[in-house]
């Protein structure tokens, strides 16, 4: 079991999970809170504490930071203020922020593919039904060719709904971009859906 490096006490979960500081005396869980000098004349004070001198400045925000409040968080040196403000609104470590991007871009590639085969096997139906005025069995087998190609789009577009699902379930920051990729690949599903048992109706 973790324990605080400066009250002792035991932490009942992972630091990374409990966040910067220890949630008793709110030291520093990632490195050694250092000896604050005090600030001279030509010394950057301490936003929060103004008696003591500036070691940096945070990485978020900018404001400059003594060793009492600099804490290395997510590979960062940022003060308390941005640690609570992400926090609060639950931010999203970077490796979950880029997962989020990844889902959201291939729901909005798979849904504009699997159009995108629709859009070819129409046109390979429609140069098929104009080649069979002139060769029936040729024409027919091209548009058999075209209707093949417009079925195998689901193969993208099933893909497309899972990936656009999972994005908008993590509620990351591209949620507009995973909304528009689950759209077109629902969309997508159901015309074949629609096509199909239109086609079983007037059988």
């Amino acid at each position: 079991m973790p324990y605080c490096p400066a009250c002792d006490r035991p932490l009942l979960r992972k630091p990374e999970r409990l966040g910067a500081r220890c949630p008793y005396c709110r030291a520093p869980l990632y490195e050694r809170s250092g000896v604050p000098r005090p600030a001279g004349p030509d010394d950057n004070r301490c936003t929060a504490h103004e008696s003591n001198a500036a070691v940096g400045t945070c990485q978020r925000c900018g404001n400059y930071l003594c060793p009492v409040c600099r804490t290395r968080w997510r590979g960062q040196a940022v003060c308390i203020a941005c640690v609570n403000r992400a926090l609060e609104v639950s931010e999203a470590p970077p490796e979950e922020a880029r997962a989020h991007l990844r889902q959201a871009v291939l729901a909005l590639v798979f849904g504009l593919a699997a159009w995108g085969v629709v859009v070819v096997g129409v046109v390979v139906v429609i140069l098929g039904g104009a080649l069979s005025v002139s060769d029936m069995a040729a024409g027919q087998l091209v548009m058999l060719l075209g209707a093949l190609v417009i079925m195998s789009s689901p193969l993208l577009s099933v893909p497309g709904i899972g990936q656009g699902a999972a994005a908008i379930r993590t509620r990351g920051g591209h949620m507009i971009l995973a909304t528009a990729g689950l759209l077109l690949s629902a969309l997508h599903v159901g015309l074949l859906i629609g096509m199909f048992c239109s086609n079983i109706w007037q059988m």
